[in-house]
């Protein structure tokens, strides 16, 4: 295995360094619509004075 991502052109050390880079924006977009999904739950259920 090793030698099948030993200097592959680069390519190899661009996905080490661009993959957790992708795993990180992937979490934080799906926090983000985690969070505004439950804000609008919240929101929802409040009741309204007026």
């Amino acid at each position: 295995m090793e030698y099948v991502l030993a200097h592959q052109g680069g390519w190899d050390e661009f996905l080490m360094f661009a993959l957790p880079i992708a795993i990180a924006i992937g979490a934080v977009k799906f926090a983000e619509r985690r969070g505004a999904k439950k804000r609008s739950e919240l929101e929802e259920a409040k009741p309204r004075d007026n």
